[in-house]
């Protein structure tokens, strides 16, 4: 059997976006004839916890961890929010704690646990001379430094796994890094791209850009689910259009207030059924936009999920809404979060870029549809048309071609790199 070490930051009871990739794939690997063992932090600041993801863990794993030192406890948003996502708006130290994380701690926060990562983990190796592959998935980008680390001091084979680009982040302009900090940031991204033994990432658009940057061949091993083919759910009553997960301000669907709000102005029966559901972190500019078009009465913020009551919840809700960023990488955004939303049989209402992955991957599924930033036209006639389905109760979503998105089968394409 192969024995393997991933090194990754997310992982239970870390809840969002970051941790589920590694936790669906990690169950498939003793299958596939590896023994993995996972690195993680011992005392972590995540921004979302969810307990309930523990009982997720596969028992085939061990599990070792270290300490870290952990700034982006001081850096994250004093008003309640996640990452980029405010609740209020930005004050003056808000601002400058943010230009401290661009500009000094790079490639992110998490860099202070590169060394002592390094330090441990090559004691650590060489009293296990029988882990051969070690992976590192970010972000946090930081982790690959460990693993260039113990590939340039042990020479181990090394895969490093690009859940999202790196210096092309849809963040990144956000961070407000001077020239100094951003060619650093580049420099760092290119020692990585060009020592890993091979680098996988999530969708062909990350894959194009990565290409570019490292002049060399990128693999692409997509996020997926384990879909759950039966099932039955009690559907709103209400015509809710649903969102999950953070919205920044990065994400806000401008577009979709707009059209909304002509849409009630218009059609009173339309008005009188229109819920809007958002969970999770939501941006202070959203909610101001949302007044701004009138809308306050018709959007209501539920706060955060566990992970298990968000699946649930995906599934009675009549449309679910999918923002991709207008800014960094668009075109490869291919979010955990749609193959969740697949799961749910419910339609999908998507905003993005029409030449990207995440349109791609709709029309292949037959899932529902995408628009992209100022498409009000056709974006007006799709809410009819379903409104229209949803009060004959004819309103759902087919799910084709799922087995391409299957994790089972993604373990199966990603082990082929593991020596």
């Amino acid at each position: 059997m192969k024995k393997a070490l991933l090194i990754t930051y997310y992982w239970p009871p870390a809840g969002g976006a970051g941790v589920h990739r590694w936790l669906r794939m990690s169950k498939y690997f003793a299958e596939n004839n590896v023994e993995l063992t996972v690195y993680c932090p011992e005392n972590p600041a995540y921004p979302i916890l969810d307990e309930e993801l523990l009982a997720e863990v596969s028992s085939d794993l061990k599990i070792i961890k270290h300490k870290i030192i952990e700034p982006n406890q001081y850096l994250k948003s004093k008003s309640g929010g996640s990452g980029f996502t405010h609740k209020e708006k930005k004050t003056f130290i808000t601002k400058a704690l943010i230009w401290v994380r661009g500009n000094i701690f790079i490639p992110d926060a998490r860099m202070l646990w590169v060394r002592p990562s390094t330090r441990f983990l090559r004691k650590y190796l060489k009293a296990n001379p029988e882990i051969t592959t070690i992976i590192t998935t970010g972000p946090p980008h930081s982790l690959h430094l460990i693993g260039r680390n113990l590939k340039r001091k042990l020479n181990l084979h090394w895969i490093t796994d690009f859940r999202d680009p790196w210096s092309g982040i849809d963040f990144a302009e956000d961070l407000n890094s001077n020239e100094r900090a951003i060619r650093k940031n580049k420099n760092l991204e290119y020692s990585v791209l060009t020592e890993a033994d091979h680098v996988v990432t999530i969708s062909t658009g990350v894959a194009e850009e990565l290409t570019e940057l490292g002049k060399r061949k990128i693999e692409v091993v997509t996020n997926g689910f384990e879909f759950d083919l039966n099932f039955d759910s009690e559907l709103t009553k209400k015509f809710t259009i649903s969102h999950f997960g953070s919205l920044p301000n990065s994400r806000n669907p401008e577009l979709l207030w707009k059209v909304l709000a002509e849409l009630t102005t218009s059609n009173k029966e339309f008005s009188d059924a229109l819920q809007v559901d958002l969970y999770g972190f939501v941006d202070n500019s959203i909610t101001t936009s949302v007044d701004i078009h009138g809308l306050k009465t018709f959007v209501h913020l539920k706060g955060n999920l566990s992970h298990k009551e968000s699946i649930l919840m995906q599934r009675c809700t009549q449309m679910l809404l999918l923002i991709v960023n207008n800014q960094g990488n668009v075109g490869g955004t291919l979010t955990g979060k749609f193959f969740e939303y697949l799961n749910s049989k419910r339609p999908i209402l998507a905003i993005g870029p029409e030449d990207g992955d995440l349109n791609q991957a709709i029309i292949s599924t037959e899932s529902g549809r995408l628009f992209n930033y100022t498409d009000s036209l056709e974006l007006k006639k799709y809410l009819l048309a379903s409104f229209e389905q949803y009060k004959t109760n004819s309103l759902h979503a087919e799910r084709k071609n799922l087995i391409q998105f299957e994790t089972k089968n993604h373990v199966s394409n990603f082990i082929k790199f593991v020596e």
